[in-house]
């Protein structure tokens, strides 16, 4: 007798007719036009068989005691399959570990409520001759699936904008024992946006830094954001920053206006610190204290500068 099928999970038998041997089992359905694996149960397959599904535009005929249950249809389907093409017609799969791996790509005359893939399987040595193929009393039922649409590129994030852009800053300078080559290389370092880079001061006794502010309108230094590194312990950067100051003032260096500060390490620590820093008359930033800084551009308004 022709070899019965049955197909696991999620694919669940609709009808049994195992005591009418002429009769089609049911089955579940498969979505069309998308890889779908299919898992075997039941007796008369092994690894290594190869099965054709081939469609039917009506699946009723199928039930009829006087239907014709043969696998014609079977050669267009081997010989688009030997040529690596799809077809209407069925699709071919080869089980293994009791899977078959099919795509059912549907003609056009297609019912959802009709039609349907009959299973036969290859039990000769002449692919193309239908005569080879002995039909199953297995019947999957199909609905179409249209395939998922490709995944959209993921979207660039927006450029950082650039030092000039984000900070106004010019003239940097710094305490005794730092050159004005070294204060340039230091501004640079943190206005570069990266919170890895980061500008280090000399280990010299009550240092600062110092750059003026260029701010459209004549605006005054409304805050300004200090950002510890993040490419060191957080321990080294302890040593260089717990106890920081911001001061704004005329010239690099002066202690006129003070903005806040010293921060204490428990603050700093949590992320970059903000401080308030409205002063209409002042030209220059100035920090002080030790110096392990880097800097995130921020509103124009803000001065940033570590």
């Amino acid at each position: 007798p022709p070899p019965d099928v049955a197909f696991g999970p999620p694919l669940q038998p609709i009808g049994s007719c195992s005591d009418q041997p002429s009769c089609f089992n049911q089955y579940g359905f498969v979505p069309l036009g998308v890889e779908t694996t299919l898992t075997l149960s039941g007796a008369g397959f092994s690894d290594g068989d190869t099965l054709m599904l081939l469609y039917v535009p009506d699946s009723t005929v199928l039930f009829q005691p006087d239907a014709e249950r043969d696998c014609s249809g079977a050669f267009a389907v081997a010989f688009a399959a030997e040529r690596g093409m799809v077809t209407p017609h069925g699709t071919r799969g080869t089980v293994a570990n009791d899977r078959l791996v099919v795509r059912l790509e549907p003609p056009d005359s297609f019912d959802p409520t009709r039609s349907a893939y009959k299973v036969c399987s290859y039990g000769g040595t002449n692919m193309y001759d239908e005569s080879h193929y002995f039909i199953s009393r297995s019947l999957v039922l199909a609905k179409y699936a249209a395939p998922p649409p490709p995944t959209p590129p993921p979207s660039s994030p927006p450029p950082s904008p650039t030092p000039a852009d984000a900070l106004a800053l010019s003239k940097p300078r710094m305490s005794t024992g730092h050159s004005t080559t070294f204060a340039e290389k230091f501004l640079a370092k943190v206005t570069d946006g990266k919170s890895k880079t980061f500008g280090k001061s000399k280990k010299n006794k009550n240092p600062w830094f110092s750059a003026k502010v260029t701010l459209e309108n004549q605006q005054p230094v409304r805050s300004v954001t200090v950002t510890r590194d993040t490419k060191n312990k957080p321990s080294k950067a302890k040593k260089y920053l717990d106890g920081f100051e911001v001061w704004v003032g005329k010239k690099a260096g002066e202690k006129a206006v003070k903005c806040g500060g010293p921060f204490a390490w428990s603050k700093i620590k949590k992320g970059p610190v903000t401080t308030p820093c409205d002063s209409a008359k002042s030209k220059c930033v100035c920090l002080r204290r030790r110096l392990l800084v880097a800097a995130r551009p921020t509103h124009p308004t803000t001065s940033p500068l570590l």
